[in-house]
């Protein structure tokens, strides 16, 4: 107990002195037989208990609620619920799981249910991957029993080639609806009614491999004015993706591998971040003055970077970082085509590119290009490149100093980090090191990584057998890029000196 001693209400400033000496002087002990008494689990509220538990990541307060009986009874009332193999106790060879054993799964989840009956679930959990089958009757009933007041919903149930499960959306067309925040749906149909449902506080969605159509994600989009977060991989059957302007709040969509999508249509205005996998398609972004945030992977796909220059400048012009990732990437494969000089990425501070193959000698990228895409970014401070190019002709390996392209004199000013991997002395990717190295006023770090950037060395090694070239370590030793580069800044230096 805390004890506040205040003066009276009216008092002489000689009082109030007096009040604050009495204050000042020794405070009462307690009798020598008193006793501070203990506090303990058994005195606190068990609403207080309920709350302490449930700050604690599930798997520490499974741990505490074995400490005493009072906790023991506040993990009934833990806000989460999570049905997996891990929480089931299920090991790796549990796959595909059916007959009886799967019949004792079902019945231990019904038990677990039953006994939460009426307790309010914040977080559910059903990850049913281990099952060769479920009874959706099943699912239907868990997630009738569960979803009362529910904020966030993970439900992912096995592929099933003969019949597919239909997730009930009409669960959410009363208050439900109105409280679930976060909806992650994997390997199902879903097919919302106008009418049906109501996502009016839904924030976050990440639907895989779910079988949706064009007009039935406008739907639900249009019925989910507090989204933020939108993912979206392998739904096959969405031709065109539209999201609506009155989602004033959503910021960030990512998409991968939709292979019916052909257009994605955005007029919301904040969005701010936007992922993308899969072959090119139109995008429009609208008046998205927020898109600061793009990474396009697209594969197969020719002039991609030019693509690039030509098109994003118009739907991000406020663009500040940008990954892009192109297989079978060749530069110019269509012509030359002009870009004005004038068209810049004002703002970009960060650009990483990745080049995979092509896997042929006919081919092969001309890296010298991406000066032009360094000169369009005056206000840039990190560029890495990732090559990936596994069929790159010997007769490139060899580097003729005399025969080394001088470009001509830019200023790029702010950048200070450069990252190269998967580097090999190719004759035209030591022309860029040296431009950089010539322009950047400002640079800090130059890193030149022989290692191919998320591959390991066995796939490192199936490349060179396939495509009948050395490794990369091979390549940088035997033609001595290294040392030609040394040259180049030794004479560098000395200029600048």
């Amino acid at each position: 107990m805390i004890c506040f001693l205040l003066p009276p209400a009216c008092c002489t400033a000689d009082e109030l002195a007096v009040s604050q000496a009495r204050q000042k002087g020794p405070r009462c002990r307690l009798g020598e037989g008193a006793k501070r008494s203990p506090l303990t689990l058994d005195r606190l509220p068990q609403d207080v208990l309920h709350q302490i538990l449930a700050l604690l990541p599930m798997e520490d307060a499974a741990r505490t609620a074995c400490v005493s009986r009072e906790l023991s009874q506040s993990w009934r009332y833990y806000p989460e619920l999570e049905f997996s193999a891990k929480t089931l106790a299920l090991g790796e060879e549990h796959t595909s799981i059916q007959g009886q054993m799967a019949t004792d799964i079902i019945k231990r989840i019904d038990d677990v249910l039953r006994n939460r009956a009426g307790v309010w679930v914040k977080r559910l959990k059903f990850e049913l991957l281990f099952f060769q089958k479920v009874p959706f009757h099943c699912v239907n009933h868990w997630l009738d029993a569960a979803t009362p007041r529910i904020e966030e919903l993970t439900l992912k149930v096995p592929q099933d080639d003969k019949t597919k499960y239909t997730f009930p959306c009409e669960l959410f067309s009363d208050e439900n609806g109105f409280s679930i925040q976060s909806l992650c749906l994997s390997i199902c149909a879903f097919h919302p009614v106008q009418g049906s449902c109501s996502f009016g506080s839904l924030k976050r969605v990440n639907f895989s491999w779910v079988r949706i159509t064009t007009k039935e994600s406008m739907l639900f989009l249009s019925n989910s004015l507090a989204l933020e977060h939108l993912e979206l991989s392998y739904c096959h059957e969405i031709a065109c993706l539209r999201i609506p302007c009155t989602l004033q709040l959503f910021n960030y969509l990512w998409v991968r591998r939709c292979s019916m999508l052909q257009a994605i249509e955005s007029d919301a205005p904040n969005l701010s971040s936007f992922h993308y996998e899969g072959p090119l398609i139109r995008f429009s972004f609208g008046h998205a003055l927020q898109l600061k945030d793009i990474n396009i992977s697209i594969y197969p796909w020719f002039d991609l970077f030019l693509y690039a220059r030509l098109e994003l400048l118009r739907v991000a012009p406020n663009l500040e970082t940008l990954f892009l990732m192109s297989a079978d990437e060749i530069d110019g494969l269509y012509g030359t085509i002009l870009i004005p000089p004038d068209e810049k990425f004002l703002h970009l501070k960060y650009l990483e590119l990745t080049i995979v193959g092509p896997r042929t000698e006919r081919y092969h990228f001309k890296f010298s290009s991406l000066v032009t895409f360094l000169d369009a970014s005056p206000m840039l401070e990190t560029f890495i490149l990732h090559v990936e190019e596994s069929a790159v002709a010997k007769t490139h390996l060899s580097i003729d100093p005399s025969k080394i392209t001088v470009f001509r004199r830019h200023c790029h000013q702010n950048i200070k980090h450069v990252k190269i991997t998967g580097f090999c002395p190719i004759q035209e990717l030591v022309e860029l090191i040296f431009c950089i190295l010539e322009n950047a006023v400002l640079l800090q770090c130059l890193t030149l990584d022989y290692r191919i950037h998320d591959f390991g060395k066995v796939l490192v090694a199936r490349i060179a057998q396939d495509t009948g070239t050395r490794d990369y370590q091979e390549w940088w030793n035997n033609y001595g890029g290294m040392g030609a580069l040394k040259e180049h800044h030794v004479s560098l230096v000395q200029q600048r000196i």
